[in-house]
């Protein structure tokens, strides 16, 4: 903390203390903190500032940044590993989302002519409810949107439908609730034996279609809470705060109901293909799911920073983190910046599901550099086989229509393990293994991706990223195997490299090179392995210290070099690829391609434009200075 000069002007408090400080040259917002005293304070005295910071967002938005970022100094930091359901990074307070029910309706139909009559009423109401959310979602997100709530509006119109839920009253006894939930039963049960996916996808439909009528008939309500207020309207904030919506699962009028101030969600159930999740990617709102027990894992009184491109969830944020991804923010409704290539740095984009393929796009991605495929089965919740795992991939490929994709093999096991993947498997020693060595262990997992990956490189060409390897023997191990699973396919366009992240495998950089057709650095692995460092812990102000580590350069440039003399490319992925401030080194160390998330692509360019500019720069005046 420094102190302003004793001739500085006051400032004009807010009630908490604040104040926002200028003129400055350019647009920077200065926080100070103001001591204030009895007899009221002196001017120039007793004046510290917190923090300054140039406006990249908007002044109200970056002032946030900074009050979390002065409140932050004051708590301890903690970080949750989940699964990212929609990309961008949100910062706000938690807000509790749970439907509570008026009472239980009755056990059966003592008088079948009300309990007609009720389901009536419910499906009337939720008729008109489908009808609003798809022209709310038609005037913001267009027609294809507006189809999720339409398909479920014409369902709740069939006369069928309606035919089979009076017969379960009038015939069976069954109460209006009992109705719903035996006739949607057996929908499920039917669209789930079906063998189209069309008709697997309208399974979402019917739970959504059940959880409305049965909330309506229970006289359920939404109820929000968060640490200083409860009963809050699904639209409205009575605060004003931002926040992030905290529940079990969200339903796919959330989205569309909830206003701007719900800047992101967290959710302990849901997939990437639900109507939830479609919705809130198209409104470029972060989401991540699969983390359980959130009642007691999130404090009512925290911070939270989630980062939907990792699947991350931070709460109480560290001034250091909160630096850190305060320029990178991208919250709901911003528009992810589109940008060209530029020479000098190709970069792509780090994907997590096929349907990620559309952000890449959008962002000008000069290809797929990094595609975690583990992540489709960790949202999954199961091992895909080949067939599914095939359509996925050849939906990137087709998409990026001759860019290069890398794909990499399953990174499963450590903190991507799951307790369904230690029974499928049968295997409870997971935690002992990682990638390489879990793949071998279990080597009807690769065999499985190998085939799928060979039969979708018919689409286009495919660069297969070998994860944790450590030594030359596993990377050739497993080359062998690969090769004899995909044997009768006989596959074109597909390039085996090697996954730099672990220390024994870049000083084996030159040996490995000779087997692999590239190599790609994974920059966030490798500095946790390199430096003995838990990134899971929060530690980030001493992990960021590490990427500016001169031996983490040294091994850069060692490994760029190694690929250069065997003729081999080189690129980087991880958080240090989409760091801007690392740009013009990277460059410099001889790399000419990375992969980051979507989001961060535009500033990597302007980065890497710089860069160049500044190196033609002397270039130049010497030629000038010769004339």
């Amino acid at each position: 903390m420094r102190r302003t000069p004793a001739r500085a002007a006051k400032p004009r408090n807010n009630d908490a203390g604040f104040a926002v400080a200028g003129p400055h040259p350019g647009p920077v917002v200065v926080l100070v903190q103001c001591n204030p005293f009895p007899c009221g304070m002196e001017e120039g005295r007793d004046v510290r500032i917190v923090s300054t910071c140039h406006v990249f967002l908007s002044p109200v938005s970056q002032a946030c940044w900074l009050m979390a970022e002065v409140k932050a100094s004051l708590r301890v930091e903690t970080r949750l590993r989940g699964v990212p359901l929609s990309p961008g990074i949100a910062l706000g307070r938690p807000c509790f989302y749970e439907h509570r029910c008026a009472g239980a309706g009755p056990a059966s139909a003592t008088c079948p002519g009300q309990e007609t009559r009720r389901l009536q009423d419910a499906l009337t109401w939720l008729e008109r409810q489908r009808s609003e959310l798809a022209r709310q979602a038609q005037a913001r997100l267009g027609r294809e949107h507006a189809e999720i709530f339409e398909a479920q509006r014409m369902m709740l119109a069939d006369e069928s439908f309606h035919s089979q839920l009076a017969a379960s009253i009038e015939e069976h006894g069954c109460s209006a609730e009992q109705a719903v939930q035996t006739v949607l039963d057996s929908y499920s049960e039917q669209f789930a034996a079906a063998d189209t996916e069309y008709l697997q996808q309208r399974i979402a439909d019917i739970s959504e279609i059940r959880q409305g009528l049965l909330g309506y008939l229970g006289r359920a309500s939404a109820c929000r809470r968060c640490k200083d207020t409860t009963g809050c309207s699904l639209g409205h904030c009575r605060l004003g705060n931002d926040h992030i919506l905290v529940g079990e699962e969200i339903t796919a009028n959330l989205p569309i109901e909830t206003d701007r101030k719900t800047v992101g969600f967290i959710v302990e159930k849901g997939g990437p293909n639900s109507h939830a999740i479609i919705l809130a990617r198209a409104l470029r709102c972060p989401v991540v799911g699969g983390i359980q027990d959130l009642a007691e894992a999130i404090p009512a009184d925290a911070q939270i920073l989630i980062d939907g491109d990792r699947g991350e969830v931070i709460l109480n944020p560290s001034p250091a983190t909160l630096t850190h991804y305060r320029n990178l923010s991208t919250g709901r409704g911003q528009e992810a910046e589109v940008s060209t290539p530029v020479p000098g740095l190709k970069v792509m984009a780090n994907i997590g599901q096929s349907g990620d393929v559309g952000d890449a796009l959008a962002c000008g991605a000069e290809g797929v550099g990094l595609y975690r495929t583990e992540m489709e089965l960790l949202v999954a919740g199961r091992l895909l086989n080949e067939a599914e795992q095939f359509a996925r991939y050849s939906e990137v490929v087709t998409a990026m229509a001759g860019r290069p994709v890398y794909i990499r093999l399953l990174d499963l096991g450590a903190d991507k393990a799951a307790k369904w993947l230690e029974t499928t498997l049968q295997d409870d020693a997971l935690t002992g293994m990682r990638g390489a060595r879990l793949l071998l262990a279990h080597p009807g997992l690769l065999r499985e991706q190998a085939r799928a990956l060979a039969r979708a490189s018919c689409h286009g060409p495919i660069h297969v990223l070998y994860p944790m390897i450590g030594t030359v023997e596993q990377f050739v191990e497993m080359r062998a195997l690969f090769d004899q699973a995909v044997a009768d396919l006989q596959p074109a366009g597909l390039r085996h490299g090697v996954l730099f992240e672990v220390p024994a495998a870049c000083l084996a950089g030159r040996q490995l090179m000779q087997h692999a057709d590239f190599g790609c650095i994974g920059t966030n692995d490798l500095v946790q392995y390199l430096f003995a460092e838990d990134r899971c812990e929060g530690n980030t102000a001493c992990y960021a210290g590490f990427e500016n580590n001169p031996v983490l350069w040294e091994l850069i440039r060692e490994l760029s070099r190694v690929a250069a003399s065997a003729g081999k490319p080189m690129a980087i992925c991880g958080e240090l690829a989409g760091d801007p401030r690392f740009t013009a080194r990277i460059m410099d160390s001889g790399i000419s391609a990375v992969s980051t998330s979507p989001a961060h692509i535009a500033r990597v360019r302007r980065a890497a434009e710089q860069a160049r500019c500044a190196t033609s720069r002397p270039a130049s005046r010497a030629i000038s200075a010769g004339r």
